[in-house]
């Protein structure tokens, strides 16, 4: 199943060169969450209320394809329910990671900008 999102806009405080983190919502966030936070609106509604993502799973940001190697326990409904879902480009720590993250690699952050196209791409569920 493949899904995508466009980004709709993209917060003051949302992007950081030394951050790994982008933290995605849906257009139904709050003021001060669109401040650190990057909108994320999906194609097909009915869609994503099938989605379910796990570790294995691939996301294209643009032309860049990378690898969902740690799913965390609440990603996926809360991507379902608000469109909310915290990326990190980073290897999954061994202590306590976070439930609300996908964990990509490779571990770069790509450019996110008005019009980013997002690509969730599973296996056959």
């Amino acid at each position: 199943m493949q899904l995508t999102a466009t980004v709709t806009a993209i917060g003051k405080d949302a992007l950081s060169s030394k951050d790994p983190m982008i933290i995605l919502f849906g257009p139904q966030a709050t003021d001060a969450l669109r401040d650190v936070a990057v909108i994320q609106q999906f194609a097909d509604k009915s869609a994503l209320e099938k989605l379910v993502i796990k570790a294995g799973d691939q996301l294209t940001i643009d032309d860049e394809t990378f690898e969902m190697t740690y799913v965390g326990q609440l990603a996926n409904s809360n991507l379902k329910a608000i469109g909310h879902v915290t990326l990190l480009f980073q290897a999954v720590p061994a202590d306590k990671p976070m439930q609300n993250a996908i964990y990509l690699k490779p571990t770069h952050r790509p450019t996110f900008k008005v019009g980013t196209t997002l690509t969730y791409i599973t296996q056959a569920n």
